[in-house]
């Protein structure tokens, strides 16, 4: 039960990430946002391990996991966001869920009974319905190369939390955090090198204008919270129940517009929600 309460805090702070990294890649590259995610797990993440405690003896077995996890569920994602139509993109990556129930399956050996199965179901259901926006020209989205990287990282998502899962269970959620935050620190400069950015000066234009990259600034913290979050949950429950609910951010970001901008959504999408919603309170109930 924690961990699916654990999960839904994830959800919430990643619909805040993803309204506001949205909205970021207007004014900052995909490096230069991962590189802030990078510099706020230092930050946030490596206190809040060594608060709760980490076993230093598992840190050299953490690391490989590691790696995978800052490339394949955190570069990759950020990268393949900034591709093709938001809300194409968006559709796409919110698939990750059902990759990581496929992984989990095979690899770690989580089984779902017959009605976990079937409210993790309606969770991706409702979660994908949301997605959808009102006008999608299905034709040119099957014509267009923009879909392949968001299929690629949603799989890649899928793969790497599964694994991260696995290290997890063996060692503790504080030392992958803790390791984490130091591997996402190189990989952020080798992806800032590939795109021929340079932090440096990139930090310095931030600084001069730091209004003007509050979104930059605001997803990077909502998406370190929310993601270490979804690690905390992972140790509590299985990543094929965790994993589901926090893919529902996107369902919660509707929500949000509702509330807070008087943002009109549609039949289909409340259809969605109320399916997402239905989904989690059926797993709660029946863990």
């Amino acid at each position: 039960m924690s961990g699916i309460v654990i999960a839904v805090y994830s959800s919430f702070f990643l619909a805040l990430a993803q309204a506001s990294l949205k909205k970021s890649y207007k004014e900052l590259e995909p490096s230069v946002a991962f590189a802030f995610d990078a510099l706020l797990g230092i930050l946030l993440w490596i206190p809040l391990a060594l608060y709760f405690g980490i076993n230093p003896l598992s840190i050299p077995r953490v690391i490989p996991y590691a790696i995978l996890s800052a490339i394949l569920s955190e570069a990759l994602y950020f990268y393949a966001l900034s591709k093709g139509q938001l809300s194409v993109t968006s559709i796409l990556l919110g698939t990750y869920p059902i990759y990581t129930i496929i992984f989990s399956h095979f690899i770690n050996k989580e089984s779902l009974t017959t009605l976990q199965l079937l409210f993790v179901g309606i969770t991706i259901l409702g979660t994908l319905i949301t997605y959808i926006p009102s006008k999608l020209n299905y034709k040119e989205l099957i014509a267009s190369r923009s879909i392949v990287w968001p299929v690629i990282a949603a799989i890649a998502v899928g793969f790497s939390d599964t694994f991260s899962k696995q290290i997890i269970n063996i060692t503790s959620d504080y030392t992958f955090l803790f390791v984490l935050a130091f591997i996402q620190l190189p990989i952020a400069l080798i992806y800032l090198r590939i795109e021929k950015q340079k932090i440096g000066n990139n930090l310095k234009r931030i600084s001069e204008n730091i209004y003007d990259y509050k979104n930059a600034i605001a997803g990077s913290l909502f998406n370190i919270v929310g993601t270490g979050l979804l690690w905390v949950s992972f140790s509590k429950t299985l990543a094929s129940i965790a994993s589901p609910i926090t893919a529902t951010s996107g369902a919660l970001v509707l929500v949000l517009a509702l509330i807070f901008l008087d943002e009109k959504i549609s039949l289909r999408q409340i259809l969605g929600i109320i399916l997402a919603i239905t989904g989690i309170i059926g797993l709660s109930n029946f863990i």
